[in-house]
């Protein structure tokens, strides 16, 4: 979904680029590779992994141990779906940097490839809680502090749209995707894995 994303929002600039892993999308040059994560927090990880076992869970027993693992962490299960706990900014600023974090290590690899420019590529798979710009970016600066090297650009992705901040110039863009192009570029993503 990541490289179709990029596709839409770029037109001609990725069409020639492609999934590999390690970095995650690449051209064929080795000039620019962009590594893909997802922030989210590790309850909500935990959250979403037990749901899914607890819908394909036919025992009624382990079917309750499921919903406790969920429960526990904040959410709650009823006959409609899956509750999510609430975020507040505070939450939403440690899911955005530790998102980078987690990724910052792989950096000195790439550049060892040969990578001249390498992004990060941050999927948020829900409407972000309003933020200016500005904190945004700031955010982004922050979680990258204190290592030696910096992605050179960082694409935030979520379900409205696509925030590019370029770390080397400070300027961020903002690219609007509309809620049925982002669904269609989804549906896509799981078809062409067959998921």
């Amino acid at each position: 979904m990541s490289l179709g994303i990029l596709q839409y929002c770029y037109r001609d600039k990725y069409v020639a680029f492609e999934i590999h892993d390690a970095p995650d999308i690449s051209d064929g040059n080795k000039l620019i590779g962009i590594e893909v994560t997802e922030a989210v927090s590790d309850e909500q990880a935990q959250i979403q992994g037990e749901f899914v076992k607890y819908r394909l869970e036919s025992r009624p027993e382990e079917k309750e141990c499921r919903k406790r693992v969920i429960e526990n962490n904040g959410a709650s299960v009823n006959k409609l779906g899956l509750t999510y706990p609430v975020k507040n900014g505070d939450d939403v600023k440690q899911i955005y940097q530790n998102a980078i974090k987690k990724k910052i290590e792989k950096l000195a690899s790439y550049r060892n490839q040969g990578y001249q420019k390498v992004g990060l590529l941050v999927f948020y798979d829900e409407p972000p809680i309003p933020i200016k710009l500005e904190d945004l970016k700031d955010y982004f600066d922050e979680a990258m502090n204190g290592y030696n090297d910096k992605y050179d650009i960082i694409y935030f992705v979520h379900s409205f749209g696509l925030i590019e901040y370029d770390v080397l110039t400070d300027e961020v863009q903002v690219i609007t995707i509309e809620r049925c192009i982002y669904n269609k570029l989804k549906y896509d993503a799981r078809v062409k894995i067959g998921v």
